[in-house]
């Protein structure tokens, strides 16, 4: 805290050489949490802060602050990173705005951005994680100048995906000698949702899968080829299962001779 009490101080002369009075009016007041929001696929508001999901690979920091603060600064602080995971704050090449950290903060402390919003009081920082699990977690809280306000503390978790996965078509026919495809849909609350990943596995007839590893698209959907080279006569039974969730869904290509006919 002592540290981060300094470099504001600090900084804040270094911004404005003149009274304190002046150098409040270049910071947000009364900094709250209920300003932020971490955006991503499947986040959740929590009442203490956010659920984001196990899968993400990066979360957007979205501040927004009250009338007449277009133009201030201000900063907020990572601390208590646990379970290993790593958090890389989007910085811009120089100075301070809404869409980065200033990288002089970053080069120092990289759980720390200092930022600036834009006309409209508003910012937008990216942040990239790795090595997320169920075990990883932060807190957050808002901090302005020059006298050290702070606002509350906010918890961030990371929780298994709950999306749900069904085959388009459960039963589909193929040509022997060729190759068969299978479809899944991936969905959040009956919503069709993008951007998860999906682990495939195939038993049976047949070999060459198209991909063990996918992504569901804009319309929530996962598509897999397997192949029958051989022509070889039987089924194949492909199992699509959410990455790291519970939910799974089957799909059979049954292999036939001749011409397909529905």
């Amino acid at each position: 805290m002592r540290r981060t009490i300094t470099f504001l101080t600090t900084l804040a002369l270094l911004l404005v050489g003149n009274s304190a009075s002046a150098v409040d009016n270049t910071w947000i007041t009364n900094p709250q949490l209920s300003g932020v929001l971490l955006v991503s696929t499947n986040s959740k508001v929590l009442a203490n802060g956010f659920a984001l999901s196990t899968q993400a690979t990066g979360f957007d920091l979205v501040y927004t602050g009250p009338s007449g603060s277009g133009g201030k600064f201000a900063q907020i602080n990572l601390f208590d990173v646990t379970g290993g995971i790593k958090i890389s704050l989007a910085a811009n090449s120089s100075g301070t705005s809404s869409v980065g950290c200033d990288p002089q903060v970053l080069s120092s402390d990289t759980n720390t951005c200092f930022f600036r919003l834009d006309g409209l009081g508003k910012a937008k920082i990216h942040a990239n994680i790795t090595n997320v699990s169920a075990q990883a977690g932060f807190k957050f809280k808002v901090l302005a100048g020059p006298n050290i306000q702070e606002s509350a503390i906010a918890q961030v978790l990371f929780v298994p995906p709950t999306n749900k996965i069904v085959a388009t078509v459960s039963s589909t026919k193929a040509m022997l000698g060729g190759a068969g495809a299978v479809q899944f849909k991936v969905t959040q609350n009956g919503k069709i949702t993008s951007g998860i990943r999906v682990v495939i596995s195939f038993k049976g007839v047949g070999g060459f899968l198209s991909t063990t590893s996918a992504t569901s698209d804009s319309k929530g959907l996962v598509t897999a080829y397997l192949a029958n080279f051989t022509k070889t006569r039987g089924s194949s039974v492909v199992t699509a299962k959410i990455d790291g969730g519970t939910a799974s869904a089957k799909a059979t290509l049954v292999w036939v001779a001749g011409y397909l006919t529905k």
